[in-house]
This record gives C-alpha cells, structure tokens and sequence, in this order.
C-alpha cells in the first residue's frame, strides 16, 4: 500500500510518526524527571523545616526549653516534638497520619495513611547534659501529586494540540515543498506530448535540489534537441545529395533502353552509370566517417602521440599527390610536439585540410601549400595557400555540411561539403577549435589551436 503512494504521503506520514513518538518520549521523559523532582524537593523541604525547627530549641543551665513561639506547621510541614523517650512534647498528629510510626533518625519514610500518601523525617539532638529531643517533620504528599497531575493534564492538552499542529504545518510544508515536482512533471507530459523539445522545464527561484536537477534534465534536453536536429538535417542533405547521383543514373537509364543504341552510346552511359556510383560510394564512405561524429565519447580514442612525427609522414604521404597536380607543398614542424589525442582523426583532421588546400590551389599559377606545427602555450596546426580564396560572406558556412561555396566550379564536382566540418568536429572533440582566414586571389590561411 505505502509502496504506491505518492511520496508526498510518505514523507508526511513518516513525518507525523516521528513527531508522535518524540511527543510520546517527551511525554515520558518529563513525567519520570518531574515525579522524581517533586519527591526531592518534598524530602528537601522536610529535612529544612526539621533543622530549622531546632533553632527554636533554647539549652540553658542544663535544662532544655522550647520557645512558646514555636511554628508547629513551617513550609507546609507539620512539626512533631518527642522526648528522648518517644513522649509527644509539642505539636499535635495531622488527621489520617498514623502515630505508632516508629522513631527513626535521619531517613525519609513514606506511608499510606486514610487521606492519602505522607512522608516523614525524623532527627534527634543531644544535647550536653546527655538529654535530647527528637523532631518529626511530616509532609502530606498530595498536594505534591496535584500539583504534579496539574502539569500532566497541561501537558497532556498542549503537546497533542501542538503535535496536530506541527503535523498540519509538516503537511503544507510538504505541499509547497513538492509543488515545483508537480510543475516539473507537468511541464514534461506537455512536452512529451506535443514532441516540442525546444521547451524547458520550470527552475523555480530557489537553488536547492530541484532547482540544480531541473537544470541538469533542461542542459539534457537542450543536447537531445541539437542531436535531433543534427539528426534531421543530416538525413535531409543526406537525402538532398544521395538524389542527385541515382537521379542521373535512371534518367541515364532511361535514356538507354527508350531504343536501340550503338556499342559507343551503351559504353558512354555505362561509364556515366559507373562515375556517378563512384561517387556515391566516396559519398557513403564520408558519411560513414560522419556518423562517427554523433557520439564523440565514442568515438574519441585518445593516446599521447608524437604530432610532429605524424605531420612529417603526411607531408611525405602528400608530397607526390601534390607533384602529380603542380603544387609545391612545404612543412615548418617543430620537433618533439607530444599531445593526448585520436591518432586516426587527428590524421584524418590534416589531411582534410591538405587535401583540401591542393584541390583549390592547383587553378592558380605556382600553386603552393604550407604546414606549420608549432607549440607556444597551445598546440597551432595552421595549413596555407595561395589559392583562390573564400568570399567573406562564404567563411562562416565552409565548416557546414554538405556546404558548397560554388557548385559551378570544377573543383566542386567530386565534393560533398564533408570535409571541413570534419575537420571542425575533430578539432572541438579535442577540445580546441579550427579558424580561417582568405582573401579572393590571395589564398587561405586554417588554423587550429589543440590544448
């Protein structure tokens, strides 16, 4: 039953049980210190009024005499004198008190008597001439217990009207303390409802526990949010790309069986068949280069690699690529630059930007390319050209995907805008960040910084 209420009423519940049994406890605690107290102070005043009684006790010339003005009844207490021999001297015996109570010096006694309970204390003073008195103090023990039956009924009135108070106070504390748990959910069916990721859940004014879980699940659903819309936008220039290359290749088709043809028509469409597979096989595999991007966790494996050492083996890898399309491609790598990163996506990261760089560079006269790795208080990667430069309106978009800065151009028939936002994506998996710098007939200049 309890394990499918609302935690709320469980709180609540366990709340209001614990204030029972420490009103309970209090409750006990008190009735057990205050009995003993009462019983202290009662024999405390007895023994008092006893001692003092014998102030009024006068041994002159060896004869004892008691004062005429002797108290029989001081705090409450009843005065009884005896002689040596047990003989009432002074005072007389309180009605209900038995009066064949023996003697004793120096101990409390308590008795049931006909009107209820009685303590009593005896002590006994010699004096010189061998002679001594003895006093009896006697104290009626209820108006002890009524005064203690006063404070119970007290008690037994108040701690339950405060105890329902406090339990009815828990519970409105509770209500306002699990109001913003309500929003919360509240806010998330409307959500969850109506597929609006870009919504966000209440954080409420105060900084306590749900206010830092509330942002926690928003900074959640702010990434699930740019994961979807990645994801959408991937499968729709997916989409976009992917019908360009089988558009080509049914209307080929087409084209192709609408009659009979010559053996050099069917060998031309063939090989328009075959170019517009292969790249959309190059195509396929860029992507699946890409996919790797939606979970970087995952797709990070980070070792410490010698980056200089992986630099000079690319330049080496692109040096007769770059022969092969007149481009000098130069290196300035300083020595011994060690950093914790993914090998492959780091090779991957400057081939790009390489491979890039010669397909843009190879229009100009003297076409010629430079990597710089350097190390200051950040690792600099910085690859430059002498191409034909990107438009100022074009730099902001490059790093997009499936972005072309002109589809006209040449260089642009073989490219599916995947490339640099690789780069991008690799340079802020490692924590850093790439930047480009062009000028139309001048060149471009990436750098990316890697702590």
């Amino acid at each position: 039953m309890m394990k499918n209420s609302s935690i709320k009423k469980r709180v609540t519940l366990y709340y209001s049980l614990v204030l029972i049994l420490i009103t309970l406890f209090v409750f006990g605690v008190f009735l057990f210190t205050a009995s003993r107290q009462i019983t202290v102070v009662s024999q405390n005043t007895v023994m008092s009024a006893v001692q003092d009684s014998f102030e009024e006790v006068d041994y002159d010339n060896n004869i004892i005499e008691i004062d005429n003005d002797f108290d029989s009844y001081s705090k409450g207490v009843t005065l009884l004198v005896y002689s040596s021999s047990g003989e009432l001297i002074k005072g007389s015996i309180p009605r209900g008190f038995p009066s064949y109570m023996p003697l004793t010096s120096g101990s409390y006694q308590e008795i049931e008597g006909e009107n209820g309970t009685w303590l009593y204390y005896d002590l006994y003073n010699t004096y010189e001439n061998g002679e001594g008195l003895w006093v009896r103090g006697i104290y009626a023990m209820d108006t002890a217990a009524e005064t203690l039956r006063s404070i119970m009924l007290i008690m037994a009135v108040s701690l339950p009207a405060l105890l329902i108070f406090a339990i009815i106070a828990g519970r409105r504390i509770t209500k306002r303390a699990f109001e913003p748990v309500a929003e919360i959910t509240k806010a998330a069916n409307s959500i969850n409802s109506g597929h609006d990721l870009s919504r966000r859940l209440p954080q409420g004014e105060n900084r306590d526990e749900l206010y830092f879980l509330t942002q926690t699940l928003n900074q959640m659903m702010e990434r699930l949010e740019d994961a979807f819309k990645a994801e959408k936008e991937f499968s729709s220039d997916v989409s976009h790309e992917l019908k360009t290359p089988i558009s080509v290749i049914l209307a080929e088709c087409e084209y192709t069986l609408e009659e009979n043809r010559s053996i050099e028509e069917y060998k031309e469409s063939i090989e328009n068949i075959q170019k517009q597979c292969m790249r959309t096989m190059s195509m396929i595999q860029q992507l699946l280069q890409v996919s790797r991007t939606i979970d970087k966790a995952k797709a990070l494996d980070k070792e410490d690699i010698d980056l200089s050492m992986l630099s000079e083996s690319i330049v080496s890898e692109l040096s007769l690529v770059a022969k092969e399309e007149g481009v000098l491609l130069e290196s300035d790598i300083e020595e011994h630059i060690e950093i914790c990163a993914d090998e492959t996506l780091i090779m991957r990261m400057i081939l790009n930007l390489l491979t890039n760089a010669i397909k843009y560079s190879k229009e100009v006269s003297r076409p010629k390319i430079k990597l710089s790795v350097r190390r200051d208080d950040q690792v600099y990667i910085v690859v430059e050209d002498n191409g034909i430069g990107i438009k100022k309106e074009d730099q902001t978009n490059i790093f997009n995907r499936f972005y072309k800065v002109d589809k006209s151009r040449k260089a642009e028939e073989n490219s599916f805008g995947l490339g640099l936002s690789m780069v991008k994506w690799i340079a802020e998996a490692h924590d850093g960040k790439v930047e480009v710098e062009s000028e139309i007939g001048k060149g471009s200049r990436f750098t990316v910084t890697l702590p």
